[in-house]
């Protein structure tokens, strides 16, 4: 009920950053973007895609001084960003409940970083290659969209950096609480044909708790040329290098006796990460006769060095992809047809008391084919629809032959139909579809089996999702409102869940079936004046379907989630509080653990282009968990031993200042 309640109560507390751009003074109240939404390949904009498609336009990112997503995207409906306050695992995000499974990096869910897949062919995400400073778009697209992106498309998240357009160098710095810093400069040169950029920043924290101190190191290159009044080519390369410390979960017992401490396993083994994540991609776009054409190519290079409780693990990973789509359109009918390649490359070596347990080569190779079409019904409806076809293939070489040769291959394959229908007023959008999607075990998960032997898991398979969704989004002009409201039911077979051995490690396995539906709403209000509250909002029911456990909730998602903020912004001057509350989360699948429901909130200030002889000072603050709130900022759903909480850091003033030369 207070998750409920404080929205209404919390009127001094909207993201900075919601939806909508407004490109002019005579757009104050806001209006329905035109531009093409990549997370949708580009098939639709926001006034007629039959989707709950959320966009958020960031407009100060450089005094933003969040370090992660959950920061960056705080206020979108529907996603949930654990940020588990050390740099180890990496964010948890989930969508709708789909990725809860994970007890580190992503599932379920594709990611995209100015067009290039950080998803890869066995549908894990790799996020260490985001600075989230520097994030100038998010766009959220809700639900099962394999139509799209094929494997493991329970949602998108698609991200678009920062490009300037004046400002030649920016330098920003900031220093905080649990020896948080963080250094990051940019800059941008013009060409005679189009533009480059680069950047640069280095993140550090001690760490709220103990064994959790760590570096992260993050550059970039990025540019667009116009080779001809009809073609453009965009480029882009980044490389992220991690050294971390991991200060694992704990009980509740633990938590609540020393939040900040970290499992003594974890601190005997040395747990932490060393990473080297390199990547780079083209995107060349040109009109021709037969529609615009597409194409995208990308390669990822991944080492990991990676000790944990169970074993040491030794990563070499190699990536690469392409996709391709010819976009037309015939009076009233607009087409789409489309090719994706991926194909991964893993060199896995697991060590125990400095002997091999683990030696194999992991190969994965995805190839599909799509097509979508979007029929005019006049000046208000729009019909789509569409189908995609995909087939993931495995293959493993075992080099570890101690206990046999396990080697082998599997080969998943899926057909993801979709549709939908849109009616739009030009200020409101009223839609209603339907869409699948499956996601695959990935490599970790495969190899990862109950006996501790090498190959792949004989049982395990993919999961299936069957969705549908009806909504509206846009602009109530005569009340100010900006409104999102979704409503949605999806139903998985086939879940992949966790289990977890007495030493730590995880495996999966294939275990009945979910149910997922729920209410999702963000506003803000009212739009035009310098003081705005923005409220969003989810309500949901994730269930087990099949016994045991009919009935039970699913753990590490909250039933209630709402996001409140409020913010005044004048003659440069920007105030904000926001407050983030959650319903009580089971950590288990026997519903016997939970982590109680909280209420966090965060103060920021800051001041925009304060001018000193041609330089523009941008100072900025925040005190962030404002009143020291204890809670569990994520789970490990499933621990053994009732390890499953993820301590959220405690108050932190963070401070620091933007430079535009």
């Amino acid at each position: 009920m207070r998750s409920l309640v404080l929205p209404f109560l919390l009127l001094l507390c909207p993201t900075r950053t919601w939806a909508q751009p407004t490109p002019d003074d005579t757009l104050m109240l806001g209006t329905l973007p035109t531009v093409k939404i990549q997370a949708m390949r580009a098939t639709a904009s926001a006034s007629d895609a039959a989707r709950s498609v959320y966009i958020i336009e960031r407009e100060d990112m450089m005094t933003d001084p969040g370090l992660s997503l959950a920061r960056a995207l705080r206020g979108a409906p529907g996603i949930q960003i654990h940020d588990r306050g050390h740099f180890a695992l990496g964010e948890r995000v989930l969508v709708r409940g789909t990725g809860y499974r994970s007890a580190f990096g992503v599932r379920g869910i594709q990611i995209l970083l100015d067009g290039i897949p950080l998803t890869i062919a066995d549908g894990q995400s790799m996020t260490d290659i985001v600075e989230p400073a520097l994030v100038k778009r998010a766009e959220i697209l809700r639900g099962p969209s394999a139509v799209f992106w094929g494997n493991s498309s329970g949602g998108v998240l698609h991200l678009v950096s920062a490009r300037q357009d004046s400002t030649r160098v920016r330098v920003r710095g900031l220093l905080g609480g649990h020896g948080v810093q963080h250094l990051l400069a940019e800059t941008r040169l013009p060409l005679r044909t189009g533009w480059l950029g680069a950047y640069a920043s280095r993140a550090r924290r001690t760490g709220a708790r103990e064994h959790s101190q760590g570096t992260f190191v993050r550059a970039g290159v990025r540019g667009q040329i116009q080779l001809s009044q009809s073609t453009t080519l965009a480029v882009t390369s980044a490389a992220a290098i991690q050294d971390v410390l991991a200060p694992g979960s704990l009980t509740r017992a633990q938590m609540d006796q020393n939040s900040s401490m970290a499992d003594p396993r974890y601190v005997a083994a040395g747990a932490g990460k060393e990473s080297t994540h390199l990547q780079a991609g083209s995107t060349l776009r040109s009109a021709t006769r037969l529609g615009l054409l597409t194409i995208t190519a990308y390669g990822i290079s991944r080492s990991l060095y990676n000790p944990l409780t169970f074993a040491t693990i030794d990563l070499d990973r190699l990536a690469a992809g392409s996709y391709a789509q010819l976009q037309g359109q015939q009076n009233m009918l607009a087409w789409t047809v489309g090719w994706d390649m991926r194909w991964q490359h893993d060199n896995r070596r697991n060590r125990r008391d400095g002997q091999d347990v683990l030696n194999q080569i992991e190969r994965v190779r995805s190839l599909s084919a799509s097509s979508m079409i979007h029929l005019a019904l006049g000046t208000r409806w729009r019909l789509t629809g569409g189908g995609r076809l995909d087939a993931v293939r495995f293959a493993m070489d075992d080099q570890y032959h101690a206990n046999g040769d396990q080697s082998g291959q599997r080969t998943m394959a899926a057909l993801s139909p979709a549709a939908g229908l849109t009616y739009h007023t030009g200020d409101l959008v009223f839609y209603i579809n339907a869409g699948t999607a499956f996601e695959t075990p990935t490599t970790t998960e495969l190899v990862n089996r109950p006996d501790a032997d090498g190959g792949f898991h004989p049982n395990l398979g993919p999961q299936r999702l069957v969705g549908s969704e009806a909504g509206l989004r846009g602009v109530f002009r005569k009340l100010r409102l900006q409104a999102d409201l979704a409503l949605f039911w999806m139903r998985i077979s086939d879940r992949l869940l966790p289990q977890q051995n007495e030493d730590g490690r995880t495996w999966y396995a294939n275990e009945g079936n979910n149910e997922h539906r729920g209410v999702e709403l963000a506003a803000r209000w009212p739009l035009g004046s310098p003081l705005q509250l923005q409220i969003a909002m989810s309500e949901g029911y994730f269930v087990f379907l099949n016994n045991p456990g009919k009935g039970l909730d699913i753990p590490g998602v909250p039933r209630r989630r709402s996001q409140v903020s409020i913010r005044y912004e004048r003659k440069g001057l920007s105030l904000e509080i926001a407050a983030d509350m959650a319903s009580s989360t089971w950590a288990d699948n026997a519903n016997t653990a939970r982590s109680d429901g909280h209420m966090a909130m965060d103060f920021y200030v800051g001041h925009r282009a304060i001018m000193t002889q041609g330089v523009a000072m941008n100072p900025f603050l925040s005190v962030t968990n404002v009143f020291d709130t204890r809670y569990a900022t994520s789970l490990v759903v499933n621990a053994f031993g009732g390890r499953y909480f993820e301590p959220a850091p405690g108050r932190a003033l963070q401070a620091g200042v933007a430079i535009a030369f």
